[in-house]
């Protein structure tokens, strides 16, 4: 009999142990699930927020206002591809002036960084194509993506190589014009 008491302590104690855990087990997974929807219904306020701040913006300016904003971007930067990626001597004062007032010191340093043009090539830009890859409507910071034919003339033997490339620019706004401030190559093509 002894041992027939002991045997129900023992599976008494392992129900009321296993009980426990079923019963831990659940209250941890409705505070992990609690704190779950705490944090999406904050990221949600979060997004809804943004989403209001949106449509304010685009309710007080003027669409024309905003393409305006836009082909001022697009036009600094088409300047900006035309004044680094062209090289030749006779320009190459013009384009450093030039680009003193749409690069930073650091791409200055970059695409002009001699007084005179040494080189032998010329090279060409054409085809330049422009995407506006920036968030926000009236930011004064701006990525931009463009693809262009960059073309290198060869005077020893008079051939030309076009390359197909594509670039991500980021520029700043100051004051009435757009600042170029650093660029990365994202891919280069292959040629056919």
């Amino acid at each position: 009999m002894n041992k027939r008491v002991l045997f129900i302590l023992f599976l008494t104690l392992l129900i009321a142990i296993t009980a426990f855990n079923i019963y831990a087990q659940r209250t941890a997974s409705n505070d992990d699930l609690q704190a779950d929807i705490q944090q999406l219904q904050e990221e949600n306020q979060q997004v809804a927020e943004e989403k209001n701040e949106l449509k304010q913006t685009l309710n007080q300016q003027d669409p024309a206002e905003i393409q305006a904003y836009h082909n001022a971007l697009i036009k600094q930067v088409s300047e900006f591809v035309e004044t680094a990626f062209v090289q030749n001597k006779g320009t190459y004062q013009e384009r450093k002036e030039k680009a003193k007032k749409i690069m930073s010191e650091d791409l200055l340093d970059i695409f002009f960084p001699t007084d005179t043009y040494k080189g032998e090539t010329k090279a060409s830009v054409g085809n330049i194509e422009v995407f506006i890859k920036t968030g926000h409507l009236s930011s004064n910071r701006a990525t931009v993506l463009v693809r262009l034919d960059h073309t290198l003339h060869s005077s020893q033997n008079n051939q030309k190589q076009v390359s197909p490339v594509f670039i991500e620019v980021k520029a700043q706004r100051q004051e009435d014009h757009w600042m170029m401030t650093e660029f990365t190559e994202v891919m280069k093509e292959r040629d056919p």
